[in-house]
């Protein structure tokens, strides 16, 4: 039995290094400018044993997004001890070094939306409802148990997935042409985040959130100095 549990834990801290190790390779170049046999040379292992675990390139690849999705869950993860707008600005922070460690794989992956390969689609479909319900659950906290969660609605879940799509785009267009600073792209990702809450809630009247109060002060404050500018 113990030397069960132990080739057990070999064999999952294997495959462990051999996604850490396609992260890595794959955050470089596009997946599909990479032979099976560079990842095994990045990895440190012969081909032979890498399709021991994965039978397929392909069978790899969906398991290095499947990795990179539970990695930027734990890396975006709210802190409970952070106020609402610390949490946003915290999980942005995580999200955007996450992505500029992993640039070319995003930019080829959300540029073409997984091609004509349906299991990449799937695998991508997949991270983002898991991104959903990690912001839904986040939104949920917001009241810091001073008040119930908001009950979940169609307007709301389609002003969170609609702000997904919006971060994928804006993301993709910042890492290609530039333009903006990172905290510039962090507070614009932010303010839509609030305003698509605040629509939400004006679609749906039974619909109640604790936003944070110094979010929406901010967003009038930029809302000021455009006007101003435009005087």
């Amino acid at each position: 039995m113990k030397l069960r549990s132990r080739y057990r834990l070999e064999t999952d801290e294997r495959r462990e290094q051999l996604l850490n190790a396609g992260l890595e390779l794959l955050g470089q170049r596009p997946h599909d400018q990479v032979s099976i046999d560079e990842i095994a040379r990045a990895a440190g292992v012969s081909k032979g044993l890498l399709y021991h675990y994965f039978p397929t390139k392909k069978d790899f690849v969906l398991a290095v997004l499947r990795e990179a999705t539970d990695q930027l869950g734990e890396l975006t993860a709210p802190d409970p001890s952070l106020s609402p707008l610390e949490q946003v600005d915290a999980s942005l922070d995580a999200f955007l070094g996450f992505v500029e460690d992993h640039a070319p794989a995003y930019s080829t992956i959300f540029r073409t939306r997984g091609g004509d390969d349906e299991d990449i689609r799937a695998a991508l479909d997949e991270g983002r409802e898991l991104r959903l319900e990690a912001v839904l659950a986040g939104i949920a906290g917001w009241g810091g148990g001073s008040a119930p969660p908001p009950a979940r609605s169609p307007a709301l879940e389609t002003a969170v997935q609609g702000w997904i799509f919006f971060v994928e785009g804006a993301v993709l267009r910042w890492l290609e042409r530039g333009g903006l600073e990172r905290a510039e792209l962090r507070s614009l990702l932010r303010l839509t985040l609030l305003s698509s809450l605040q629509v939400a809630q004006e679609v749906d009247a039974g619909l109640e959130l604790e936003l944070p109060r110094a979010a929406q002060s901010e967003a009038e404050r930029h809302r000021r100095v455009r006007h101003a500018g435009k005087a």
